[in-house]
């Protein structure tokens, strides 16, 4: 009697337990309670999976925009140091050519004065009043003087047929000038004067005539 008793409350259990997983609340409870499954796992895995691939070319994509930021900013630094360059080398160049031209012209100038001054020393000569460094005035280039000054005296720069006067004048004159610049007896300054004035002498004897460089034109030594 009590075994027939028992397998009545069993059963009676057993089919309360089936009613209740037949309702959906039920089913939702006991899906609730159990997390472990091989489906679950797997399809967990899986997703992780897809999570990391996404990171991965999240990664890969902001890696690949960084460097093209770099080789942008390199390109842009090469372009500003070749710019650079380009504006020293010409900057160079233009203070080249304007240094040149303003040689050219102070050379222009200095010839000119140099010739200026010839033509007065000239002048003076002639008249018989010849302003002479002191150094020219030495005993020692009395000779030479002498001579510079008779040719002086009896030539003139407008006379086409006194070529032999500018032969000599050149020539007197630039062998003055060479004594007179290693004479180490005389002092620094008054060789200086000396041999400004010889090379005026010089530049005397080159002058072209008044006709239109009619005479011949000596080199200065």
């Amino acid at each position: 009697m009590s075994r027939l008793i028992h397998t009545a409350v069993s059963t009676s259990v057993l089919l309360l337990v089936v009613g209740m997983l037949a309702t959906p609340a039920a089913a939702q409870l006991i899906s609730m309670r159990h997390h472990s499954t091989v489906l679950g796992d797997h399809l967990s895995g899986a997703s992780e999976l897809v999570r990391a691939q996404g990171a991965f070319l999240r990664d890969e994509a902001e890696a690949a925009a960084t460097w093209v930021q770099v080789a942008a900013a390199a390109d842009d630094l090469h372009y500003r140091r070749m710019e650079h360059w380009y504006q020293t080398k010409r900057m160079r160049v233009e203070y080249l050519q304007q240094k040149a031209e303003v040689n050219r012209e102070r050379q222009q100038l200095e010839s000119a004065a140099e010739e200026i001054a010839a033509l007065r020393l000239l002048q003076t000569a002639q008249r018989g009043a010849p302003q002479w460094p002191a150094a020219l005035k030495n005993e020692k280039f009395a000779g030479s003087m002498t001579t510079i000054e008779s040719i002086l005296r009896n030539w003139s720069p407008d006379d086409v047929t006194a070529d032999a006067y500018r032969r000599a004048l050149a020539t007197e004159a630039g062998v003055l000038r060479a004594r007179v610049a290693s004479d180490t007896t005389l002092d620094h300054a008054s060789r200086v004067a000396a041999v400004k004035t010889l090379r005026q002498l010089q530049v005397l004897a080159t002058l072209p005539t008044a006709e239109g460089f009619g005479g011949q034109q000596l080199a200065v030594r």
